[in-house]
């Protein structure tokens, strides 16, 4: 059986005044809940899931998250589901309160930004590391945000009434990477940590063989159909996500055409991820890296400009409120003519589960390559790389 590192759900039992009938006190519990895994032993892969996905645990239990990956922990409010929650909360480029990427309104049609409420967290005076842990009476969201300087460390007490069932997903990652939440009551048994450590291994271990067996079909895949007017159009997959797995690669990593070829992205498999297909890989290393951080004092209903950063590590801001990080303008849209020549700024857009559209993009190479190929990148995974090489 393949090995690897095993999962640490650790118990912490602290005494309370909690009291069962007859007299018995009930015991508070924490329960480490890890947020994604990147996977061992397989290709560049992670597992987009909560381990555990599914608790039953007591009111005034704590719930600890971790993550090595970049995810938030968001507590849903009690009655929401995951998807009607993201569709009117949370949804990609929209005023939404939640959305991860919101417009830039002052900055023109085309600007967008990270919304600080979806990536920072909801309330910086608890939850974190030396902090009390944060309170979910179920009334509203609470959220984790995003690990920008280490790994997530977050907490938060489980404060709604027996009989109430609640979601928890992760903003970045969509609806389907989520947990569910059952709060049983005093008398009965919450979830056993023992059942939940094989759980969540027997689920890593799935994972793992999920991801080495889609890198294997998707390596392999070399499939074309006559493109109108002639030439060849050849497919190929921006990330492949499957089960709770996604795959950080180009599939295949390197296409070999005639010119006037052309080849299709599919992004439609993507449960959990966006992705872009940006060349030349120059060009999109230079717009992936240029997100600035200014403080904008008077925000986007405000005449005026945004300022350099106040201080130099976070929150950069005197006043946090006015900290935006923002997009270059080329990162979100669709750009260029179709035609790959070898210098002009091609690009898909950001496309996948979240993002607007998970449309197919087709660019047809017109022009013989370089011997090493034109080189591509995902804007926002830009370790990401592909190469196309024509004939």
């Amino acid at each position: 059986m393949r090995t690897h590192r095993k999962l640490r759900l650790l118990v912490l039992v602290f005494a309370v005044g909690t009291v069962l009938p007859g007299g018995m006190a009930q015991a508070q519990t924490t329960y480490d809940v890890e947020v994604g895994q990147f996977l061992e032993g397989a290709p560049a892969a992670e597992s987009s899931r909560f381990f555990p996905g599914d608790i039953d645990v007591h009111q005034g239990d704590t719930l600890h998250f971790t993550s090595n990956g970049f995810h938030t922990a968001t507590f849903l409010p009690v009655g929401a589901g995951p998807v009607e929650w993201v569709d009117t909360q949370a949804t990609f480029g929209t005023n939404q309160p939640f959305a991860l990427i919101e417009p830039d309104e002052d900055d023109g049609a085309d600007a967008f930004k990270f919304n600080n409420e979806a990536i920072f967290a909801g309330d910086p005076s608890c939850g974190g590391p030396a902090q009390p842990a944060c309170s979910f009476d179920g009334s509203s969201a609470v959220n984790s945000g995003a690990p920008f300087s280490g790994p997530m460390d977050f907490s938060a007490i489980v404060d709604v009434s027996a009989g109430t069932s609640f979601y928890l997903l992760c903003i970045i990652h969509g609806p389907d990477m989520r947990m569910k939440v059952d709060v049983v009551g005093a008398g009965q048994p919450a979830s056993d940590p023992a059942d939940l450590e094989d759980a969540n291994a027997a689920a890593l271990e799935q994972d793992i063989d999920t991801a080495n067996a889609l890198h294997e079909r998707f390596s392999s895949r070399k499939t074309s159909h006559p493109a109108v007017g002639g030439g060849r159009v050849w497919d190929a997959w921006a990330g492949v996500d499957s089960n709770h797995v996604a795959l950080y690669g180009f599939y295949p990593q390197k296409l070999r055409l005639e010119k006037d070829d052309r080849v299709q992205w599919h992004f439609d498999s993507l449960s959990f991820e966006d992705h872009s297909v940006t060349m030349p890989r120059g060009t999109a290393l230079e717009i992936a890296a240029n997100s600035p951080i200014v403080c904008d004092p008077d925000g986007d209903a405000g005449p005026g400009p945004d300022n350099p950063p106040e201080i130099e590590g976070p929150p950069f801001c005197n006043d946090p409120t006015q900290l935006e990080i923002e997009l270059d303008d080329r990162f979100l849209p669709q750009i260029g003519n179709g035609a790959f020549r070898g210098s002009d700024l091609e690009s898909s857009g950001v496309r996948g589960a979240n993002a607007p559209t998970d449309a197919n993009y087709t660019l047809r190479f017109p022009k013989r390559s370089p011997d090493k190929g034109f080189k591509y990148i995902c804007l926002i995974h830009p370790f990401m790389r592909g190469r196309v090489v024509v004939d």
